[in-house]
């Protein structure tokens, strides 16, 4: 039985996270958008945090998702994109962006923006709730040059979902802003427990009130907080900042004043009970109305067509929940983009939310939707509602087709044999019962029972990774160990990279650094040429970084840890995916789910060549000939006499004589040859027995040893470590490392004799040369 290796385990990949605006100089009035890329593992959820975004509206949230497979590994790609306007002029700073994923989190630069007025002291106006507010709150009481810093709340009490206009407002005598030279800074206080919108105010002075006689200017600041949580909301104090000169000379030296507030508190009731309602799920809101769009009512087998669910309203959009919707069974819904859009209306804020869907069938008819619903607590009713939009139908005819066309080439899928396959009898038995079977003839018609007759059969077994004899590769091993264990793809970084991996590990900075210098030092002593280095000074100091590292040995176990759990996810996906039928996938133009559930049936029943050659087809729909070769030639090796397996591999032939030497398929298996042989074997001692045509007898066993022969020597060439380069020009470097030159480049297809695996590298050699391959840019046969 041939062993095989599908893939290598998947590595662990790294977060990134970036942010970036369009553009970095605007004018008052204009949108910036701010777009957040996030790149991580597919199957890991991330949390995202938006930046602090002081000076700017928040106009539109969109997120967008994808996910792809680079170099067969999973990676999903999120994108947010934020539409900004600038609400004052000056410069702009755009705080870091927080992503967490897990325990890991990661943060962007923080950007800067300058902002510049239309027109030399214009202004915009204060929105009328704001307005309203100035107007009819008593102004504080201020003696001689005092300012006053005061935090004015909307509502003292609200209900749990509404919104809170919170206005931060200077109050200026207006002898002291007239010595002014510079415009004051306002910073709002802090709120926890809240969801923030800053609103636009005016960059100068906002309103001016006449109090007791005298005029005072005022600069205004604009919030919205929406509450989380029922209870008593604090709101922390806002500060003032402000320089006024200390004489009226224009060198004057400017004294700096700081003015606080003081801190408050707003009431948050607890919403009332939904009653009878269910599926309330904590959304508030006003006026709220709920609508579903379809892109087409006819959804092909397989193929896929796109719902919109929106709401639209007042409140805070980014708390309101999916909508319930009660898919059937026979229809797959994958949830994509959510996007939001933000307005005001009478100064509350608002506007629209969109759920999209991609729906795809699993069978033919008519599909009935439920009638999609939503419930909500309407705060201008102070009630929940429950909305209900129309219900869906989709239609699946027979005669559609999956909007993924199947690509000309291979021959259809084949059906699974029922007969059973002599390479699963062959082995059904051990080898000491096929001895005995082959040993009896001869002991019964030779009547010599004395004579023990034994066979033996060679095993290949899997060679011992051994640790090097000599001093360098010693510790070469020790520290490949050390760094494997602290970072994961250590033999893919080189110079700073592994150093600055080595520090995220926790590894002290002139630790980390030093080990990286040395680890190039012994590659090159131990790849480079001779001499080029004293061995004992090397070795002293690769144990003086051992030394330093070995502390940080722990962190093998963390990375056996997620490694084990990528394993685990990695199954339990091939088994979700085996339970679908991954012909019917196939046909409906779904080819990746279709592949992935081949692989899972290759793994459950190694021996059937249909399983194979169906996948062969998936591989070959996706692209990737140099997989579907491999997959092809297994069924080939298993059924070489199939006419849809010889046509399937007749459509990808080998790209030179040596590879089409290394991926040889015989006429006869070794399990046909083995039956063959000993049917000869026993036929031919059953003549001896009765004595008749002795020559003809001793002619069938040299034949049945003869195929007995053939079927070692093919099941030996079958064994051979033989893989196929998957990438096109793969370099082939003369050492397991990422920088190290490259000799020359193969292409895709080429097959190559696989002599040693090192982390993440094979050593190959093809003919008389010999390098070094990363793992993912060849696949075993």
């Amino acid at each position: 039985m041939v062993g095989v290796v599908l893939g290598a385990v998947l590595a662990l990949q790294q977060l990134h996270v970036t942010a970036r605006v369009d553009r970095n100089a605007v004018m008052l009035g204009d949108e910036v958008v701010l777009t957040i890329t996030i790149e991580s593992i597919a199957t890991v959820p991330i949390e995202i945090r938006n930046p602090d975004v002081a000076g700017l509206e928040v106009l539109s949230s969109r997120d967008a998702s994808s996910v792809t497979v680079r170099d067969g590994e999973p990676a999903r790609v999120t994108t947010r994109e934020i539409t900004l306007r600038p609400v004052r002029a000056g410069t702009v700073t755009i705080g870091p962006a927080l992503v967490r994923r897990g325990d890991e989190i990661a943060e962007t630069a923080p950007l800067r923006i300058t902002v510049s007025t239309p027109s030399a002291g214009a202004t915009g106006g204060l929105a009328p709730r704001v307005r309203a507010l100035l107007e009819g709150t008593p102004a504080p009481r201020i003696t001689g040059d005092e300012v006053a810093l005061t935090v004015l709340p909307s509502a003292e009490s609200i209900l749990l979902g509404d919104q809170v206009d919170l206005v931060v407002v200077a109050w200026f005598p207006r002898a002291v802003r007239s010595r002014l030279r510079n415009p004051p800074t306002l910073e709002m206080p802090a709120v926890r427990g809240a969801w923030a919108y800053h609103r636009p105010a005016p960059s100068g002075i906002a309103h001016s009130r006449n109090v007791r006689g005298v005029w005072y200017d005022l600069f205004v600041q604009h919030e919205v907080i929406f509450p989380l949580a029922a209870g008593d909301l604090e709101i922390g104090p806002a500060s003032l900042t402000y320089s006024r000169p200390l004489t009226y000379s224009f060198l004057s030296r400017e004294l700096r004043y700081e003015v606080r507030s003081e801190p408050r508190i707003i009431h948050v009731e607890q919403q009332p009970d939904p009653q009878e309602l269910y599926g309330f799920s904590g959304a508030a809101g006003r006026d709220l109305t709920l609508q579903v769009e379809v892109s087409a009512t006819e959804l092909p087998l397989g193929g896929a067509v796109r719902v919109r669910v929106e709401l639209k309203g007042r409140g805070n959009l980014s708390l309101w929940p999916e909508p319930e919707i009660a898919w059937p069974e026979e229809l797959r819904a994958y949830a994509e983009e959510v996007e939001i859009k933000l307005d005001s209306e009478d100064d509350l804020i608002g506007g629209t939310k969109a759920f999209y869907y991609l729906v795809v069938a699993d069978s033919i008819g008519t599909h009935h939707v439920p009638t999609p619903r939503y419930v909500y607590f309407d705060l201008g009713q102070r009630s929940h509602v429950e909305l209900r939009a129309a219900p869906l139908e989709f239609v699946t005819a027979s005669d559609t087709h999956a909007s993924t066309p199947l690509r000309a080439g291979p021959p259809p899928l084949m059906a699974v044999g029922t007969l059973l396959s002599l390479n699963a009898l062959l082995a059904a038995l051990p080898l000491w019962a096929w001895v005995l079977i082959g040993a009896f003839p001869p002991v019964v018609v030779l009547l010599k029972p004395l004579i023990r007759i034994e066979r033996h059969r060679s095993r290949k077994r899997q060679p011992r990774r051994r640790r090097p004899r000599g001093p360098l590769q010693q510790l070469d091993w020790e520290f490949r160990n050390i760094l494997e264990q602290l970072v994961p793809q250590a033999g893919l970084r080189d110079g700073d990279g592994l150093a600055d991996a080595l520090r995220a590990a926790g590894v002290e900075a002139p630790v980390a650094a030093h080990a990286a210098r040395v680890r190039d030092r012994l590659r090159q002593a131990l790849f480079g040429p001779k001499g080029a280095t004293d061995p004992d000074e090397l070795a002293a100091e690769v144990q003086e970084v051992l030394r330093a590292m070995v502390g940080r040995s722990h962190g093998a176990a963390r990375t056996a840890a997620v490694g084990s759990l990528v394993v685990v996810l990695s199954l339990g996906v091939a088994t979700g995916l085996a339970g679908q039928s991954p012909e019917r996938l196939y046909q409906a133009g779904a080819v990746r789910a279709a592949a992935d559930s081949f692989v899972a049936r290759t793994v459950a029943s190694p021996l059937e060549p249909a399983h194979w050659h169906n996948l062969g087809n998936a591989f070959h729909q996706l692209g990737e000939e140099s997989r579907a070769r491999v997959a092809w030639l297994h069924a080939a090796r298993l059924a070489p006499r199939r006419s849809a397996v010889r046509r399937a591999l007749a459509s990808s032939p080998a790209p030179d004589r040596i590879s089409a030497r290394l991926t040889w398929v015989a006429p006869l298996t070794p399990a046909e040859a083995v039956f063959l042989g000993f049917g000869l074997w026993i036929v031919g001692w059953i003549l001896v027995a009765v004595r008749t045509r002795i020559r003809a007898a001793a002619l069938l066993v040299v034949i049945a040893a003869v195929v007995m022969l053939y079927s070692g020597y093919v099941a030996r060439l079958y064994a051979r470590p033989v893989a196929l380069v998957v990438t096109p020009d793969a370099p082939l470097r003369p050492a397991p490392y990422g920088s190290a030159p490259a000799r020359r480049t193969l292409g895709k297809g080429v097959a190559v004799v696989v002599e040693q695996e090192l982390g993440p590298w094979v050593r190959v050699r093809r003919v008389d040369e010999r390098g070094w391959l990363l793992r993912t840019e060849v696949a075993p046969l």
